[in-house]
């Protein structure tokens, strides 16, 4: 019976690593939708509305800065603010999406280690339902007559 009781201790220690693991893993996967989500937001309600303003203002000017007056400072700093958006959306989207793979990966992981210590636990049910039967039979008693 002590030997059941330690194995049902590993087996809730076990448990409650894999439960970890699913909390990690889904963790991860909040962050990467809350970055791909922000990067979304950001870009309709930030970087689109700029390039309207752009091409509304500057419509002799390409977004390479090409066309006359190419040393104004209104047209340079909308261009610098224009640039720097795509670089910052791109590290949002690609984070947001490494974090979600990473926490699928987590999660893959998690319920791997589960299913691989099933025949762990149905060795240990299967143990107790042995002694609880073996303990409540009549002795001397034949299988057939219980």
């Amino acid at each position: 019976m002590v030997q059941a009781t330690a194995q049902q201790e590993e087996i809730a220690a076990q448990m409650k690593k894999i439960k970890v693991m699913l909390m990690v893993g889904a963790l991860f996967a909040a962050v990467g939708y809350l970055l791909v989500g922000s990067a979304l937001f950001f870009e309709l309600t930030q970087f689109h509305p700029l390039l309207d303003e752009f091409f509304a203002t500057q419509t002799n000017h390409s977004l390479a800065g090409g066309g006359p007056e190419r040393t104004s400072a209104a047209l340079n700093a909308q261009l610098a603010t224009i640039h720097q958006w795509p670089s910052t959306l791109l590290w949002l989207k690609l984070g947001g999406i490494a974090h979600i793979l990473t926490g699928i990966f987590v999660v893959l992981a998690a319920i791997v280690r589960a299913l691989s210590m099933m025949p762990i636990r149905l060795g240990s049910l299967m143990q107790e339902t042995m002694g609880a039967t073996q303990g409540s039979s009549h002795e001397g008693a034949a299988p057939a007559d219980d």
